[in-house]
């Protein structure tokens, strides 16, 4: 951003000379890049980082000077006179795309004389790099220089239909913009049109068939708020960065919008002549909500090892536009032009910038906080630690995936891929549905060049759209946490595995209503995987996870070679409040174990979570462990559709030695349970 002294002196006076007041500007986050001499003038080039586009403009730096250097700012308060007819009877503004223009003002001058800028305008502007063209034009360019808000000025006589419609491009429609190129737009673009097309790229620059020329008698004054996304992309997409572009692309103050087109409309009443009609017309409305931000009073000592007085503070927050919710001063409203603050850490910055970093001292120790770790962070970083202990890599596969690999079935629905345009890369433009395929993919990798254990995790999101209209908070793209990983192995390993993360979470499968059932996909081993079941009191059991054996043709396609491999993904998301809980620290066993073993005879679709979970559930406590030692089928001497288990138990009491008498019943309590809720019973 170039800054003419000269035009800064307009709105704050500047009692020292050009280079203290650099100094003072970069120490205060204005870093100085040039001054250079322009005349009369002094052209002072600073860094304005994208957090601070209220800089972009000669009174966002004159507000930061005043209030570094104590001095009153002074700020135009345009009222041009109106006169004629009204405005809405010469022009109609409609907004058809309220996402990409939430608001747009138009204001008509009739009668204007179209010639040279006067020597001071030409001068403002030269200074800051910018060509005069001619007064109109200069105008729209001054002001946008001065406040930082984008305007745009069109020759009314070449507006089709008394209309604005504001809109999105069509795909493929054409546009001939300022510069005398044709560019073709898409639906991704917001244009501003007349009864026949485009006039203007919203928030980035006009169309040669609506410019100022000499012959313009009548002109429109746009000054809107684009959402910053689109116009971004519209710049990027067609290389055609403008002046405007750069600041909506930031965000310019929604304050300024009515502001900005009120001081073109009298500049240019009093540089050009003509009548400017009755009132403004308008479309939308401006989305601004200024953040209301909690600082303490012993907050900014805290942090920063000095005092700063309350009584400071609050000047320095009144002086930079913030105001106070309440006469305690404990919570502030930020100005809406600092939509950059909104925590409280962001006020104690504010305040330590302008009272001068060199007033912190270097050997004062800080008061620090102790920062608590979310559920969400603690369970990350216990999955990635527990997985990286048993010898995974962590990997970082890319969110946006071709096509092959987001249409691979995903756990988590059938809902077709999100795509995005354009494509982030080239091939690429899916959303990934299951971090899996991805994770399958680059172990495929690894084995095309000799490593053949590449065993691999990651902690990423997947996105999946909803069905039908969402819930009441939530966006139309659900955004599930989850932690996929593969390995070598079979089926056995990969539960395994499974199990160790939830209970590293701190849960069990067992006691946290979790179970294991048949899962069937093309990714796995036909009756070697399973999906993972919780159930919650008052509501149906969903998954959260998925365990298997990788299929032969999965690994074909994969290029896994022959070995078995495992895969497995957890939805972290679901299991948050497993990590949440108290952990309790238990002492070494006191007292021996007892061990049974158990032939236990049930029907072919009962599973082993059902039946572990009635063992559990019987014994308590005292069940130490127990394990499937054996799998017997024998159609005539079990009957058809019949299995027997045999299962090794792990007993032990933590107030004594478990007698003989107290182990039988425990064990005929299991029997029990085991028969009434899985119908198994002890063979004969």
């Amino acid at each position: 951003m170039i800054i003419s002294a000269a035009w800064l002196a307009d709105y704050v006076q500047v009692p020292t000379t050009t280079a203290r007041l650099v100094d003072r500007l970069a120490l205060a986050g204005l870093n100085h890049e040039a001054t250079t001499r322009v005349g009369d003038d002094e052209a002072i080039e600073l860094e304005v980082t994208s957090n601070r586009p209220d800089c972009l403009g000669h009174i966002g730096v004159a507000r930061e000077v005043a209030v570094l250097l104590g001095r009153p700012l002074a700020v135009p308060d345009p009222r041009p006179l109106e006169g004629g007819s009204a405005a809405d009877g010469r022009v109609a503004v409609r907004i058809e795309s309220a996402d990409l223009c939430p608001f747009y003002s138009a204001r008509v001058i009739r009668g204007v004389r179209v010639g040279p800028s006067p020597g001071w305008l030409v001068d403002r502007l030269r200074t800051v790099g910018v060509a005069s063209v001619n007064n109109v034009v200069d105008v729209s360019n001054y002001v946008m220089l001065e406040s930082g808000q984008p305007l745009h000025t069109f020759d009314l006589a070449k507006l089709r239909g008394g209309t604005i419609v504001v809109r999105r491009a069509r795909p493929a429609e054409p546009f001939s913009a300022i510069n005398h190129k044709t560019y073709s737009l898409d639906e991704r673009m917001c244009v501003i049109a007349d009864a026949e097309g485009p006039v203007a790229l919203a928030g980035v620059m006009g169309s040669a068939e609506s410019e100022i020329s000499a012959e313009t008698v009548d002109v429109l004054i746009e000054s809107a708020q684009f959402a910053p996304l689109p116009v971004r992309a519209a710049a990027r997409s067609l290389v055609l960065a403008s002046s405007s572009s750069y600041r909506f692309e930031r965000g310019p103050d929604p304050a300024m919008v009515d502001w900005a087109s009120r001081r073109a409309a009298a500049l240019i009443l009093e540089l050009a002549g003509g009548v400017l009609d009755q009132g403004v017309v308008t479309a939308g409305e401006l989305a601004c909500t200024p953040a209301v931000i909690p600082l303490s009073g012993e907050r900014v000592g805290e942090v920063l090892g000095v005092d700063v007085p309350a009584e400071r503070q609050r000047t320095i927050l009144f002086a930079l536009g913030f105001t106070p919710e309440s006469a305690t001063c404990h919570r502030w409203r930020a100005p809406t032009w600092r939509r950059d603050c909104s925590r409280e850490i962001d006020l104690v910055e504010e305040i330590v910038r302008i009272e001068g970093y060199e007033q912190v001292p270097e050997d004062v120790p800080i008061t620090a906080r102790t920062v608590e770790l979310s559920p969400r962070e603690r369970s990350v970083r216990a999955v990635g630690e527990l997985l990286v202990g048993l010898g995974f890599c962590e990997a970082m596969t890319r969110s946006v995936v071709d096509r092959s690999l987001a249409e691979s079935a995903s756990p988590w629905g059938d809902a077709v891929p999100l795509v995005i345009s354009p494509p982030l890369v080239r091939g690429a433009d899916q959303l990934r549905r299951s971090l899996l395929p991805s994770l399958l993919e680059a172990r495929g990798g690894n084995v095309a060049i000799g490593v053949s254990d590449a065993d691999l995790f990651e902690i990423a999101r997947a996105y999946l759209k909803r069905s039908g209209d969402p819930p009441a908070g939530d966006g139309p793209v659900e955004e599930p946490l989850l932690v996929g990983l593969v390995a070598g192995g079979d089926y056995f390993r990969g539960k395994g595995l499974t199990d160790a993360i939830v209970t590293r979470l701190g849960g069990t499968v067992a006691d946290d209503g979790l179970a294991y059932r048949r899962y069937e996909s093309d990714l796995f081993v036909a009756g070697r995987a399973a999906e993972i079941l919780r159930e919650a009191p008052g509501r149906p059991a969903h998954r959260v996870g998925v365990v298997g054996e990788v299929s032969p043709a999965a690994r074909k396609r994969f290029g896994l070679g022959e070995a078995a491999v495992t895969a497995a993904e957890v939805r972290l998301d679901l299991l948050l409040d497993l990590v949440s809980r108290e952990r309790r620290l238990v002492r070494p066993p006191e007292f021996p174990a007892v061990e049974r073993d158990l032939n236990i005879v049930m029907h072919e679709e009962v599973t082993w979570g059902q039946l572990e979970a009635a063992i559990r559930i019987a014994a308590g406590e005292m069940l130490e462990g127990c394990r499937v030692t054996e799998i017997w089928r024998d159609a005539e001497r079990l009957g058809p559709d019949r299995k027997s288990l045999v299962v090794a138990l792990r007993l032990r009491s933590g107030s004594g030695t478990l007698t003989g008498d107290e182990a039988a019943e425990l064990v005929a309590r299991i029997v029990a349970e085991c028969g009434r809720r899985c119908g198994a019973t002890l063979r004969g």
